[in-house]
C-alpha cells in the first residue's frame, strides 16, 4: 500500500513537471487586443442624452471611481 502511494507521487510529480516543460504558454495581448476588449463610454450610441443635471448627479460617482 506504501509503495503505491509512493508510485503515484513520483508519478505525478514526473507528469507535473513534464508539463511545466513542454506546456504551451498563453500570448500576451497586445495593444490591439487590449482596445477591442475596451468598452467606449459613448451613452450616445444607446440613445441618452446626458443633461447637464443628470451630470451634476453622477459627477461625484465617476470622481470617485477614478
Amino acid at each position: 500500500m506504501v509503495l503505491h502511494r509512493k508510485t503515484n507521487s513520483v508519478l505525478g510529480f514526473l507528469a507535473g513537471l513534464l508539463a511545466t516543460i513542454f506546456g504551451t504558454r498563453t500570448a500576451k495581448p497586445s495593444v490591439e487586443d487590449l482596445k477591442r476588449a475596451e468598452f467606449t463610454t459613448s451613452t450616445q450610441r444607446l440613445g441618452i442624452r446626458f443633461t447637464s443635471r443628470i451630470r451634476d448627479v453622477f459627477r461625484f460617482k465617476w470622481l470617485k471611481k477614478m
